[in-house]
């Protein structure tokens, strides 16, 4: 049989020949639990990055589900507040005219001499209204809020007639409302007006001093028209009904106005003149605005038309009426406009997709896409409009996007901490549990080695609790190199006597062979021959039977 030598053994890894067997494993064990380790830390970072490519897609489609319900929250306060609003106002038109004729009605059943203190004349040329009770001007007029002002339309006789007395001294009723009225003010009204044709009874509040009074013709106005028009709508106008007017100036400045109609009816439900109030959309608007606005919300109000009530435009009065589809100025054309009442009409947006519900719509002027809803007051002959910006889109994506890559990257130095963490303790862990398996076999390595370089072995015994842990067949291969290493103890040849005295039969020196030439009998040289020859062929089969007791025992264990 040939003998194996340690340099002819090949190895897949030259620089792991040299080193230990429990080294080895060591070694291997750190390297796949590195590549699992690098495995999980590339899906977990690929993960994150399809995670965040997700979300920064589904952060569209969550903000267009929050822009819907917030313009649909608006609309909804929208329509309930201008709903609201002129309801009230027209309870108030309603209560102005029951008040009216309820004073006349008393005057005329009982007629109390005229007072000069009540009788004023501010609002006409007669008299002006004294500074202490005077208000903000409006243009070249001067106004008050402590009175109602009355006209009388016509001219009076001298003396008064009854009708006329009637009328002079319900004025002087009406007029200390004025004040009642200020300081139950809850509604955006510019002017209340009531215009009674059967007496030719203008009155106003607050109270404006007119100086072309004369010149002013009630029946011309967009108001009185707008309520007669109203009472020949019905057939029978059995119950009180208010309705809004056609866009108009107000006293030739660069407002909008709206005025809020309701035609005045006798007991026998003929027409006998209107009331009315001027909305200012200024005023309207900074209120709106302060209940429901946001910095990334336009509010318009508009007529059917396109005519631009309510806007937060400043223009001059050259472009009053300002129109929707004035692209130069509200970044809007017409067919924009056309395309908010044409249910086909989906999206004209650069960049951005539209909404579900919702269309979006080029401002050219900002040079953005909006996101508008319109919602048609049909009851008012008018429309509200919001605008959502896509700068707010562009914020609130950047945010959502910012928030969760800072959140991802946390979360992934956070589970790359976790891993690293896990990975030291199991390689420690791996450590301390492969030196407690491998602390037999190192046993017998060593034992082996020191038989093999016949160098002094001090034995190691394990103790009880190692043994009632390990493995069933390392304690059985340490328990037989433990036997083997006694029998090779046992067998092994010591330079002894007797080993001294086989080398000196095997290799004699020549100075004894003299000796022996010399003094010794030739016949008792051939005896002594003889057995010399008999002892060395005794200790040999001594050896041989040694060596086939070993070999034996072996082939039992």
């Amino acid at each position: 049989m040939q003998a194996i030598h340690f340099q002819n053994i090949q190895h897949n890894f030259k620089y792991l020949k040299n080193l230990r067997l429990k080294t080895q494993l060591l070694i291997l064990i750190s390297f796949q639990i590195i590549f699992i380790m690098t495995f999980l830390v590339f899906s977990n970072y690929i993960h994150t990055a399809f995670i965040q490519l997700f979300f920064a897609e589904s952060s569209q489609q969550i903000y267009l589900k929050t822009s819907n319900s917030l313009l649909k929250t608006q609309l909804n306060e929208y329509n309930s507040y201008f709903t609201s609003l002129f309801h009230t106002n027209g309870q108030t038109l309603i209560s102005f005219f029951q008040l009216y004729t309820y004073l006349r009605n008393k005057t005329q059943t009982h007629l109390d001499p005229l007072n000069p203190k009540f009788n004023m004349n501010y609002g006409g040329v007669n008299g002006k209204i004294p500074k202490s009770i005077q208000s903000n001007r409006i243009g070249a007029y001067n106004t008050t809020i402590s009175c109602i002002c009355y006209t009388n339309k016509s001219k009076f006789h001298q003396p008064y007639t009854h009708e006329e007395l009637i009328n002079i001294k319900t004025q002087e009723s009406m007029q200390s409302f004025g004040m009642v009225i200020f300081q139950g003010k809850t509604t955006l009204q510019s002017f209340l007006y009531g215009y009674v044709q059967r007496d030719n009874i203008l009155m106003t509040y607050p109270c404006l001093q007119r100086h072309d009074i004369a010149n002013y013709i009630p029946e011309n106005r967009t108001w009185y028209m707008e309520a007669k028009r109203n009472f020949q709508a019905h057939k029978i106008y059995d119950k009180y009904n208010f309705s809004i007017t056609y866009p108009y100036l107000l006293f030739k400045s660069t407002s909008v106005g709206l005025s809020m109609a309701i035609p005045f009816v006798d007991r026998n439900l003929s027409f006998i003149g209107t009331g009315a109030f001027d909305l200012i959309p200024s005023s309207l608007l900074k209120e709106v605005t302060q209940q429901f606005g946001r910095d990334f919300t336009s509010i318009f109000l508009a007529s059917l038309d396109g005519i631009l009530i309510m806007h937060p435009f400043n223009i001059t009065s050259d472009k009053i009426p300002l129109y929707f589809y004035n692209q130069s100025i509200t970044g809007f054309s017409l067919s924009d406009w056309q395309g908010l009442s044409d249910p086909s009409f989906k999206s004209n947006c650069q960049n951005q997709t539209t909404t579900m519900n919702f269309k979006c719509l080029y401002n050219s002027f900002y040079n953005q896409d909006m996101f508008v809803s319109q919602q048609i007051l049909h009851e008012f002959n008018m429309s509200v409009i919001v605008l959502v910006s896509s700068s707010e889109f562009n914020k609130f994506s950047d945010e959502f996007n910012s928030n969760l890559h800072s959140k991802l990257n946390i979360t992934f130095q956070n589970s790359l901490i976790e891993q690293a963490s896990l990975f030291v303790f199991l390689s420690f862990l791996i450590y301390f549990m492969i030196s407690y398996l491998f602390y037999p076999i190192e046993l017998i390595i060593n034992a082996a080695m020191n038989q093999i370089q016949k160098k002094k072995y001090q034995n190691k015994n394990l103790n009880t609790i190692l043994q009632s842990l390990l493995s069933v067949q390392i304690l059985d291969l340490y328990r037989s190199c433990q036997h083997f290493n006694k029998l090779f103890e046992r067998f092994s040849f010591n330079k002894t006597e007797q080993c001294q005295k086989i080398e000196n039969l095997q290799y004699p020196q020549k100075i004894e062979e003299i000796k022996l030439c010399s003094f010794v009998d030739p016949k008792k040289l051939r005896k002594l021959e003889f057995k010399l020859q008999n002892q060395q062929n005794e200790n040999f089969n001594l050896v041989k039977s040694f060596i086939r007791q070993a070999y034996f025992q072996l082939r039992l264990k």
